[in-house]
């Protein structure tokens, strides 16, 4: 199992705590241990630590962003960089590249990539370490995590289980449907069908990511990729990947803490914000 954390975006949707000179991703805006604030990166970090799933972890991220991460982890972080910000659906590609030949990880090793801008306990890594075995067991393509839909949303995607493939309505299901941020009149009716919100965190054997490079017409090797980077999508995961028919997914409900910061409203509840 491989864990990448996806940390090159640029982060500016919570303003007035992001603004153009540092993404949202690396501001002291959340209680961490002993009182003391941390960023949303730290935080992650230090849980990957304590489920000990640190040494299977990287962080892609891109070139100006760099100097935060080793500033606020260490210098020894391990990253993969890409050359410019193209999306989430880009990143996992690049990385999947950089696994593959530079790493030397096998094709057949699970890849588990983890969004930077959510609010999760220590029990929710108990469910990252099961997507391997789950995902072997689905014969799917991607393993999704879905969370509760607290209330009706359109800031988020939307996973309609299969309710005839798995055991209970939306746990280790099939999904039989998927919606990237509908209307608020079609969010409120996913959500009374039970449909689940997508964490955005994704299972995927890396011979998948690297079949969708060669399906592109793209390099699988990471430098012949990188130095062609700009012709790759600018797009996310969700769109490029997700959203695809074609692309077999399940999912697994998560039932515990599960916060998306990645708009103010959402960063402000979890926030410390100063006065």
């Amino acid at each position: 199992m491989k864990i990448v954390i996806l940390s090159g975006g640029p982060g500016k949707r919570v303003w007035p705590l992001s603004d153009n000179s540092m993404p949202k991703q690396y501001l002291p805006v959340l209680d961490g241990p002993g009182g003391k604030q941390e960023s949303m990166v730290q935080r992650l970090w230090r849980q990957l630590m304590t489920a000990d799933l640190m040494e299977e972890t990287s962080i892609s991220t891109c070139g100006e962003q760099v100097a935060p991460l080793k500033r606020l982890l260490g210098p020894n972080v391990p990253l993969i960089c890409e050359p410019a910000q193209r999306g989430s659906y880009s990143a996992a590609l690049l990385t999947a590249s950089y696994l593959y030949t530079v790493a030397g990880v096998t094709p057949n090793e699970t890849v588990i990539v983890l969004p930077v801008d959510f609010y999760v306990e220590g029990e929710f890594f108990h469910c990252i370490r099961s997507l391997p075995k789950l995902l072997r067991e689905s014969g799917s393509s991607v393993m999704m995590v879905g969370a509760k839909a607290e209330h009706p949303s359109p800031r988020y995607g939307y996973i309609v289980p299969d309710p005839g493939s798995g055991e209970d309505w939306g746990y280790d299901s099939k999904v039989k449907d998927y919606y990237e941020k509908p209307s608020e009149a079609e969010a409120e009716t996913l959500a009374a069908q039970g449909a689940l919100w997508n964490s955005g965190v994704y299972a995927f054997r890396l011979e998948f990511l690297l079949s969708r490079l060669s399906e592109a017409g793209l390099p699988v090797h990471y430098e012949e990729l990188y130095n062609r980077y700009f012709l790759l999508p600018k797009i996310s995961m969700e769109d490029g990947l997700i959203a695809d028919p074609k692309v077999e997914k399940s999912v697994i409900r998560y039932d515990g803490l599960w916060v998306s910061l990645s708009t103010w409203s959402m960063l402000s509840r979890q926030a410390v914000i100063p006065n």
